[in-house]
């Protein structure tokens, strides 16, 4: 079995289970039986009408503007789509920079041209997303730091039983609420632009990361997930650098770089990706189960289980990634991206051109 299909399956099951929890199929059906259906949603309107309402919003916002710790709010979402909009003109911005740096810095006579723009547009993409989490990352680490849970490996008291202390009214530092806008407003054009380019290999992948990604942050967000929520962001946060680094120059003749990076990648992965994640985060949300069951119910907590656990296989996949990597580098001493997978569109080309 192609690890495609794998991914494919995998992509198909977290839909069907997050529309499943998005509406349960067994209370649409006794809905539409029943004869009920058009009284809940007339109930769902009024409940939106009530959240958004002028009165209400004016309310929560002077709550957000004026407090340091504060509850998430339905109103709040909005600064998710705010930051997508001022992460859509930083990225349009960045890449007036960064396209005739890759123009210049990747090889022209290497590849032909369709792989060669496939690797100048991952250039700046990759740049922006540099640029992106160097600074979210230290303004993660700034906001998280002095929290009483921030892990003990991390540079931090380690006090996790404080994730869901006082759950699920817990207030928390208007700081990480900006960290978790900022993120969720990227992961929103991160998707839209994954879906708007050349669907690589690796599109699946990829598409299963940033769904599962999407789902956890507005899911957690919603539920008051910050506190875990957040250090589980910035696990990923930082090892992004180093990837976004390792990919910029990885095609480049500054090799050193993407050694270096590589280097500091790979064990950063390994440590923040799969250990801190693991153990820092996915047990204890699975030992406080008790606390947030009574609020989001047991299939809500299997399902919130199942998708970090999909990160987490995921992560694991690339590390293994990461690892042929190198053993390649030390074998041959040339630098590849296997992770984009573009040796396989490569591989593909040459076929045709063998064939033609």
């Amino acid at each position: 079995m192609k690890l495609d299909t794998v991914f494919k399956f995998l992509l198909l099951v977290v839909i069907i289970f997050t529309l499943q929890q998005i509406w349960p199929l067994y209370d649409l059906g006794n809905k539409l039986q029943n004869g009920t259906l058009l009284h809940f949603v007339n109930n769902e309107l009024n409940k939106l009408y009530t959240n958004f309402c002028f009165k209400n919003v004016k309310k929560d916002m002077k709550i957000f503007y004026n407090e340091k710790y504060i509850i998430p709010k339905p109103c709040y979402f909005v600064f998710f789509i705010i930051s997508a909009f001022f992460a859509l003109v930083a990225k349009y911005l960045m890449n007036r920079i960064s396209y005739p740096l890759g123009e210049r810095w990747i090889p022209k006579k290497k590849w032909n041209e369709r792989i060669r723009k496939i690797k100048v547009d991952r250039f700046n993409l990759m740049f922006f997303n540099l640029f992106y989490f160097s600074l979210i990352s230290a303004f993660g680490f700034v906001a998280l730091s002095y929290q009483s849970y921030f892990p003990s490996e991390m540079g931090g008291q380690g006090k996790l039983n404080d994730y869901f202390k006082g759950y699920p009214n817990q207030k928390t530092s208007n700081l990480i609420h900006l960290y978790y806008f900022l993120n969720g407003g990227y992961l929103l054009i991160s998707v839209y632009s994954l879906l708007m380019s050349e669907k690589l290999p690796d599109f699946y992948e990829n598409f299963l990361q940033h769904l599962c990604a999407v789902i956890l942050v507005y899911f957690s967000y919603g539920q008051n997930f910050l506190r875990v929520g957040s250090i589980i962001m910035l696990c990923h946060d930082i090892c992004e650098i180093f990837s976004s680094a390792c990919r910029v120059f990885v095609d480049t003749r500054h090799k050193v770089v993407t050694v270096s990076s590589f280097c500091i990648l790979f064990s950063s992965w390994g440590f923040l990706r799969l250990y801190i994640f693991a153990k820092r985060c996915i047990l204890p949300i699975h030992r406080n189960f008790k606390i947030f069951n009574p609020f989001i119910g047991y299939e809500a907590c299997i399902w919130l289980i199942f998708l970090l656990l999909v990160i987490l296989l995921m992560n694991a996949y690339w590390f293994v990634l990461m690892a042929k990597m190198f053993i390649h580098f030390v074998s041959s001493g040339n630098t590849e991206d296997i992770l984009t997978r573009v040796t396989e569109l490569e591989e593909m080309e040459r076929k045709k051109l063998k064939r033609g």
